[in-house]
């Protein structure tokens, strides 16, 4: 089989427009994989999940555009088969004691969970995204955080590295171009978790924050996405000068 040419490459940062079960076969090398896949959440039956992104996750009265993303709608079962067969998937792509970072919401955490598990890895925790703010719902907490659950393949080597298990930053807010985009600062504190040296796969990419992260922070990265809008986005993030700090 041939493979896969590059969407965009530079010296630190790859990125692969397709399927992510049609791209990782070819990868080698992996020692992180730090993603924020599509939940298939935003409700709390099926028929919630089946709307289309902005409407489970755009607030009412915005006014940017961003496109919708595709893979959000499945249910809870079908989303634990597909998890863990990504999950299998990039594991195999790894290297022994490479880490596994990734983003869920509440209605979808114990479903990863398994699913971690399923696929190969050794599940190791929760840290947890607080945005300092939550809706307010009468007579119940407000769901005012996201969570990383994270694991490893097999044991993980010591190091001089105490990232912390929770951690305060607000959403963006207009400037995002991803529906489900993550503050550069958050994922800053996840790649906290990352060696250094390891070469950093996110396999749904969206706009690249994970990239412009890890490149920033002296990371190799590879991202893969399906949908080329935001190979095209990710692509001009990753390729303009990195000035973030963390």
């Amino acid at each position: 089989m041939t493979p896969p040419k590059p969407y965009y490459q530079d010296d630190l940062a790859t990125i692969y427009r397709g399927d992510s079960f049609d791209i990782l076969p070819y990868l080698s090398g992996i020692g992180a994989v730090v993603t924020d896949p599509p939940y298939s959440s935003g409700g709390a039956f099926r028929g919630d999940r089946m709307q289309s992104t902005s409407t489970k996750y755009v607030q009412t009265g915005t006014q940017a555009y961003r496109p919708e993303f595709a893979g959000d709608n499945r249910d809870q079962h079908s989303f634990l088969v597909w998890a863990s067969l990504w999950l299998n998937a990039a594991r195999n792509a790894c290297v022994p004691g490479a880490v596994l970072a990734s983003f869920i919401d509440w209605r979808q955490l114990p479903t990863l969970s398994d699913a971690i598990q399923a696929g190969g890895w050794t599940w190791r925790g929760i840290a947890v995204w607080s945005k300092g703010f939550g809706r307010p719902t009468p007579g119940r907490f407000s769901n005012a955080a996201e969570y990383v659950l994270w694991g490893s393949l097999g044991a993980m080597a010591e190091r001089d590295a105490y990232p912390p298990g929770l951690f305060t930053a607000q959403p963006p807010r207009g400037e995002r171009e991803h529906i489900a985009q993550k503050p550069d600062e958050v994922m800053g504190w996840v790649l906290g978790l990352v060696p250094p040296g390891a070469v950093v796969l996110d396999p749904f990419m969206g706009s690249g924050s994970t990239l412009v992260a890890a490149k920033s922070l002296g990371f190799r990265c590879v991202g893969i996405e399906c949908d080329e809008r935001y190979c095209e986005t990710a692509a001009r993030r990753v390729s303009q000068e990195m000035a973030l700090s963390f």
